[in-house]
Order: structure tokens, then sequence, then C-alpha cells
């Protein structure tokens, strides 16, 4: 591998002492040397800052920057007035990645001559589904595939040439802090004709219950729909299937939030919403049947459809076996911040 061009790799860190050990060290040990790891403190209240001012003892490519919490927006934007890096990557905090994560994104750009990199595939504690194809799709299909999941909507396991993000003004909307990365790559989007899809998993994507992804509240899923609402006025590329798949991703915060509810025990405090989300739920239900392909997919929306409190009691067993599933691989996470 040719480490002619500089990556940067841009790390929001707040309150994640127990992973950001693993996920420091798995940057420091790219095969692809020619990075900078940028760490930024978003005013963590454990010992994450610590840990990090230590590895930047440890390693010359890690630039540290601390500042008081203003959210993974705010920390993202820090990050990316720093970079000096040809191309910008991002990884979680609580996360980690392969020794081959920064060489492999960089070939396929390379090799397809495309700005923006993106990967269908990650790894996480229920999934290790990985391929070796590399194709090129078009900056529309690309949209349609973040709406619909087949691209992951954050912005990690993606690759993106700096000069895009300068030249059109792209950083993350700073009062946007959950679906910050859809809307920052659908914005990325809107700037370019193709994009270079990869299928080899390279990122781990840890089961952090404390993450703002999967520990729920209500204002965090307002704030995923306003992104949303937010997506659909930058659109300067348009299709009837982008639409479709958009509102699809938009009727499925009907369940997400019916989920969440049960699981922590509000529903009740918030009888009125619950029941709002199950009549938009079954009043929509033609929308599943228009835009889902997958059979057992369809079949846990019509259980939602009949038996949405069952259905969301289930899923917070789920949850709940995830977690354990979590504890038990991490040993407990106790002994992760430790800095040897």
């Amino acid at each position: 591998m040719n480490n002619t061009e500089l990556v940067s790799i841009i790390v929001p860190v707040y309150n994640v002492e127990k992973y950001i050990k693993k996920c420091i060290e798995s940057l420091i040990s790219q095969n692809y040397k020619n990075i900078e790891i940028i760490l930024v403190d978003d005013g963590s209240s454990d010992k994450s800052a610590e840990i990090i001012d230590t590895f930047a003892y440890i390693d010359s490519r890690i630039i540290v920057i601390h500042q008081k919490n203003k959210g993974v927006s705010s920390a993202r934007n820090v990050g990316l007035k720093k970079v000096k890096g040809q191309f910008i990557m991002f990884v979680d905090g609580d996360d980690y990645v392969d020794k081959e994560y920064v060489s492999y994104f960089v070939t396929l750009l390379t090799k397809t001559q495309c700005d923006i990199g993106f990967n269908t595939n990650n790894y996480t504690i229920k999934s290790d589904k990985t391929g070796k194809n590399v194709y090129v799709i078009s900056a529309e299909k690309a949209m349609k595939w973040i709406y619909s999941d087949k691209i992951f909507v954050a912005v990690w396991n993606k690759i993106y040439r700096t000069d895009i993000l300068k030249k059109n003004n792209i950083s993350f909307a700073p009062d946007i802090w959950y679906g910050e990365g859809m809307l920052f790559n659908i914005a990325c989007l809107q700037s370019v004709n193709k994009v270079a899809v990869g299928e080899r998993a390279v990122y781990h994507q840890t089961f952090n219950p404390d993450s703002a992804m999967r520990k729920f509240n209500l204002e965090s899923n307002f704030c995923g729909i306003k992104s949303l609402e937010l997506q659909k006025k930058l659109w300067k590329k348009r299709t009837r299937e982008i639409e479709r798949a958009w509102e699809y991703h938009y009727y499925r915060f009907n369940k997400t939030i019916i989920d969440g509810l049960v699981r922590t025990n509000l529903f009740e405090a918030n009888q009125q919403l619950f029941e709002r989300c199950v009549n938009n739920l079954r009043k929509n239900i033609f929308i599943v049947f228009k835009e889902e392909k997958n059979i057992k997919k369809l079949i846990s929306w019509m259980l939602y459809y009949v038996n949405p409190m069952y259905m969301a009691k289930r899923s917070a067993r789920k949850f709940e076996r995830a977690v354990q599933i979590a504890e038990n691989k991490n040993g407990g996470g106790s002994q992760n911040h430790q800095i040897r």
C-alpha cells in the first residue's frame, strides 16, 4: 500500500473510558501509516480525557482537543477544522476497526476514482457478514440505500475526499445530535454523481447501551425526525424511489418510539404519544408493503399491527439479552480503560 496521501481520522470522545483504549489501539495499528488521529474530548466526566492524553504522548500522529460538552456534531466540526489530510474518516470512540480499515477505504476510492466511499457491512454482536465486491453506484441510489438501511446512516465505515467537504462547505448541524450522520451524508451526496461501495467488513460497532443511539429518550427521537425533515430540504437529487424510501424511514420512527417507551417504562406517562404512534403505524401500514422486501421483517410489521405492546415487550427482552451478551464479551469492561 502506497501511503502517499494523508488520511485524517476524527474520533469524538464522550464518557467512553470502557472502550476508548481499544479504539485508539486499533487506529495506531493501521497498516496504512500516513494518518493523523484527531481525538476530540467533548467534556467527558469520566477518565476518557486522561486516557486520550496518555495516548498522545505515545504516538505523535495523535492530536487531542478538549472542549466543554457541546455534543457530537460540534466535536466532529472541531475535528474538521483541524484536518490536514486529503481524505477524512470517522470512528466512534466506543468502536474499533481492523488494521486494514484505512487502507481498504483509500484503495476503494483510488481504484474507482470516486470522492466518497461507503460500506454495506460492519461487524456487530449479531452479524459478521462481509463480502469481496466493490462497485460504483449513483448518488441517487446511495440516498435510497441510506434511507432503506442497505448502507448504514452513520459517518463511520466511510471515507470522504476533503476537497468535496471544503468546496461545498459541508459540516455537521450543531443542533442535531441524533441523525446527524445521515444529514451529513445526504448533504455530501448532493455534491457528487457517483459513490464507491464496498462489502468487506472492517469496522466493529460495539454494543454500548449508554450511547446516544441505544439509550432511548424522546428528545433524541424528535431530533432524528427533525434531521429527516432537514434532509428533504437539502435534496437537489430527487426521485420517486428516494421519496418512498424517505417516507418509510420516517414511518419507522413510530415503531422506534413505541419500543423505547415500553422498554423504559415510559408509555403510561406518555399515553397519548404511544397511542398516536400506534395509530400512525396502523393507518400507514401500506408503506411497509411498498418498500419492505424482507419476509421476516414484513411478518414482524404485521405482528406490530396486530399487537404492538406484545411486540414492544419482545423487543425489550431482545435488547436486554444484547446488553448481557455485550457485558459478558467485555468482561464487565472494568479493565478496558487501563493504559499499559
